[in-house]
This record gives structure tokens, sequence and C-alpha cells, in this order.
């Protein structure tokens, strides 16, 4: 094991790209002499312990949301570039991330389309598309992973769903690129406007498809969110959504529908190389499917985490947290908290509740396509484990690196040889 870089808390800096590439040794070093951690140089406390994490994530009044449209456009951090979209476009909203009680009324409309009975009646539609994918390149006995199945397969599903052409899945993602480049921090002023611009497209194009779907609409979720009443709880008022407020939700489903489900897709798959016992493991039943599934997203957390904001001056683990600081809720460092999991780097195909982490939130805000993904995972890795054999690595492709951030955690690239099963 190769000995920890950080001799203490006040060493790490989260914004430095060789942390990001590797967060764990940052992690265990918190996890054991600050597990919460005020990062002044970032203007926020960070938490990683799992019970931390769970009664701040529990407490939606005490520690709230900060996603409004003004919190939104701090993520372009050049007025320049926020500028644009009063000037092209409209607010950056993600009505999914307000607080109570308007968020409980915005979820209203959008989860009955994911529950765990809703997402089973796509089984074929998913079957069908990870099928198709395979069919494309079961012949070259190679693929890179990501590009032809991990990134494709969620993205299909989600866009069904919303309501959105097939034909138009490639301008989708990179439309969806555009909308999670600003959560790494940090860019220029010409990328700032180029992923404006970019959402500004995406924004224009949710509008359009919604004014088709008020006159024709069809059973899926841009339709209803175009046609339906929304029961105002701020106004008391039943009104139409604005504009905004569709674009807003649209958008924040597209792409948390999508991008997450591909991250822990590709982790997985480089967790089977890490781990060929745990792959033969799968291999000889594949029941235990489903906990690799929770497994991998609780070791490589596509999220690694959000904001939330201590609505009053508070006390967690003995440090003082003023009212209107930033709490940063550090779902990656939760999950792999000693003291929660044991081993808690290892895949444990045997491991006990296996779903309670935190890759997807807990509580009032836990992620609205979590039974989505879960159920597209399931199924994508059991038709892979059933129809490819002798899965193994590209050494000479691939390095295993992420794309910097200082949110999400995805791998570049992985390559996969495989025989037909």
């Amino acid at each position: 094991m190769s000995k920890c870089p950080f001799a203490s808390p006040q060493e790490i800096n989260f914004m430095d790209p060789k942390v990001q590439e590797n967060w764990f040794d940052a992690y265990e070093v918190l996890h054991r002499d600050a597990p919460v951690h005020h990062m002044a140089d970032l203007g926020m406390y960070i938490v990683t312990k799992y019970d931390d994490l769970d009664r701040v994530l529990k407490d939606p009044v005490g520690f709230p949301n900060d996603y409004s449209a003004e919190a939104q456009e701090t993520l372009i951090q050049h007025p320049e570039a926020q500028a644009l979209y009063h000037s092209e476009g409209w607010p950056r909203l993600m009505p999914l991330s307000t607080n109570l009680p308007e968020h409980r009324s915005f979820r209203g409309l959008i989860d009955p389309f994911f529950t765990a009975t809703a997402v089973r009646k796509r089984e074929a539609l998913v079957n069908a598309r990870i099928h198709e994918l395979i069919d494309s390149w079961i012949d070259k006995g190679e693929v890179e992973f990501i590009r032809e199945f991990a990134e494709p397969l969620p993205m299909a599903i989600i866009a069904e769903a919303l309501g959105f052409p097939r034909l138009d899945l490639p301008q989708l993602k990179r439309w969806s690129a555009a909308w999670v480049k600003p959560w790494s921090r940090g860019l220029t002023l010409e990328e700032e406007k180029e992923c404006v611009r970019t959402h500004i497209e995406f924004q224009h194009y949710i509008h359009e498809t919604a004014q088709k779907k008020r006159v024709n609409p069809t059973d899926d979720v841009i339709s209803h969110l175009a046609t339906t009443d929304y029961d105002d709880p701020l106004t008391g008022e039943t009104r139409k959504l604005t504009d905004a407020e569709v674009i807003g939700i649209s958008d924040h489903l597209l792409t948390g529908g999508n991008e997450t489900t591909t991250f822990a897709l590709a982790s997985g798959m480089w967790l089977l190389f890490r781990y060929p016992d745990v792959y033969e493991e799968l291999k000889a039943d594949r029941s235990k499917i489903r906990i690799f599934v929770e497994e991998a997203l609780r070791i490589e957390s596509p999220t690694q985490g959000l904001m939330r904001i201590a609505a009053q001056d508070t006390c967690l683990r003995g440090v003082d947290i003023p009212k209107g600081a930033v709490v940063h809720v550090r779902y990656g460092a939760g999950n792999r908290d000693p003291e929660r999991y044991p081993d808690p780097d290892r895949p444990d195909l045997d491991r006990r509740a296996s779903a309670a982490h935190l890759a997807f939130g807990i509580g009032e805000h836990i992620c609205p396509g979590a039974a989505l993904s879960r159920f597209e995972q399931n199924l994508a890795w059991t038709a892979l484990l059933d129809r490819l054999d002798n899965l193994r690595p590209v050494p000479e492709k691939d390095d295993y690196t992420h794309i910097p951030g200082f949110w999400l955690r995805a791998l570049k690239q992985i390559h996969v040889r495989f025989d037909r099963a």
C-alpha cells in the first residue's frame, strides 16, 4: 500500500488535480483527524463521516439547499458568461433542488414516472437498448466501454422517458455535458461562455419541445410538465409551470439521469479488473449482481458531494458552524467510512444493507432517478455477463485516469477485451 501523501488536513487542497484523481487518500486523513473540516480557501465546511452526513442530509430544515437562480449563476463565475442567460436564454433554475415546501411539490410532479413500479414497466425497452448496443460491437472482441455502452445506454433511456426523439441523442449528450461542466469549477471565461451558450441551445430545444407537447401531449415527462396544474405552496395558487421551471426540471432530469449511471457502469467495469475474484463470483452467481451494483456506487460514488447551507449556528462533531456557512456533504467520503463499512475500499458481495450508501443521497433530496439507475445497471450487468466472457483490460490503451472535477468522479475511458460467450 502506498504511503498517504498528506501529513495533516491542512495540506489537502480539494482543487488540486492530484487530489481529485484519488480522493481517498484525502478522505482517510479527514476521517482520522478532521471529520468536519473548515477549508477556508473554498469557504466551506467539509463533512466526511457517514453518521454526520446522515444527520445533515436528514435535516432539510437545519441544512437546506441553496440552488436558487442566483446560487446557480455563481457556478458561472464570470459575469460576462452569466449575462448570457439573461440576454439569450432563461434563468438557470433547479426546481428539483429547492427546499420545503416547494421541493415536495415539484418532486410530486415527476416522482410517479420514476417509482420502482414505473421503472419495471420499461424493462423491455431497457433490455432492447442494452442488446442493440452489445450487438453493435460484440464481433470486434474489444470495445471502449464508455463511448460505446455506458454513455449511450442511460442517455437513450432517460431521453425516451422525458419525451425526446431518439434521433436527437448525440446533441442531447453534448448539451448534458455542457450542463455538468461548470461544476468542475475553475473554468476560463471562454470555457464558461461556451458552456453557457451550449446550455442555452438546450434551453431553447426544451422550450420548443414543451410547446409542441402542449398541443399534442404524449405519455412522457415533458408532456406532463407542459400541461399539468401545479399547486404552488408559496402562493397557495394553482397555476401552470413557467417556461423556466419546465426547462429547469427537464435539463436536470436529463443530465442526472444519464451522467451518473454512465460513471457508475464504467467504475463497475474497473472494479472487475481490479478484483478478478469478484468477477468470478458474479459469473458463478448472477443473484449477486444486485449487491455488486450497490458496491460500485458506494466505492466510486459518481457524485462525490453536494452542498447544504447551515440555517442557524450549529455544532457538528465539536466544530462550530456559523449560520449561513456552506456545508459540503461529501458522499464519496461517507461511503468509504471504515466505521460504517469494514474494508471500505473493496467490493463485498455479501455486504449487509448494501443499498444504504450515500451515492444517491438520502432524505428529502434523494435522487429522483435512483430506482431507474439501479434498474438499468442490474439489467446491463446481467446482459454483459451472459453475452461476454473473459472480460479483461487493455493496459496499453488505458491509464484509468479521471476527468478533473470537484463534484463528480468519471473515468475518461476504459477499453475492454472479451470473448463471445
